[in-house]
């Protein structure tokens, strides 16, 4: 994949491959499995030797991220309510549930869109359920831009620096989203599991 990804920058022009960094960043969003930070790694490494200028590999990778988290704001936003009102999200979640998480994600959310650059495999998640929730539209669209700015200023930075070994920030990046993501996990579980332990506690009568 990579090799495939490396050879087609190398045969395009740069117009096509800040298109193609664009596109990158901007799918990574929508389908996680997509490398868009590995591309605009591989994007920083093209600018080390003079195949691409920086400020359009920054400029393209970072416009991509932002439309692509908008993206799935905007979905969320207009699908959001008839997906929390069926069936099989009322079997998952009761009424008490989801009130309590929009009044955490109202308080917290945005952090969490300032954040969401750096807790890779959560993206997606954190976006739609800023639509669902109906976040302020302006604020989401600047903390998503602020995120991905400074994501994409150190990743670029750390691609340029290294040069042909530019995959070694690669390797880093799939160590940390690793890390990221059973973090995430763990503390999924753990709240489910007070949750259940605070449900099956007796009620104090008065």
């Amino acid at each position: 994949m990579l090799e495939f990804i490396n050879s087609l920058f190398n045969q395009v022009d740069p117009l096509s491959a800040y298109l193609v960094l664009g596109l990158s960043a901007f799918v990574e969003n929508t389908v996680p499995p997509i490398p868009g930070d590995t591309v605009t790694v591989l994007g920083a490494y093209l600018v080390s030797i003079g195949k691409l200028n920086f400020w359009g590999v920054y400029i393209s990778t970072t416009i991509g991220s932002v439309l692509g988290f908008f993206f799935m704001y905007v979905l969320g936003l207009r699908f959001g309510r008839s997906i929390l009102k069926s069936r099989l999200s009322q079997k998952i979640f009761s009424e008490t549930q989801l009130k309590k998480t929009e009044l955490w994600f109202g308080r917290y959310g945005y952090w969490m869109i300032a954040a969401n650059r750096f807790l890779s495999g959560t993206r997606s998640v954190i976006s739609l359920f800023t639509g669902f929730f109906h976040l302020k539209w302006y604020l989401v669209l600047g903390l998503a831009f602020l995120s991905a700015a400074v994501w994409n200023a150190l990743l670029i930075s750390a691609g340029y620096l290294l040069g042909e070994n530019w995959e070694l920030v690669t390797g880093i990046i799939a160590q940390y989203n690793k890390i990221v993501i059973v973090v995430t996990i763990g503390l999924i579980i753990y709240f489910i599991i007070r949750r259940k332990r605070a449900a099956s506690l007796p009620k104090e009568t008065e």
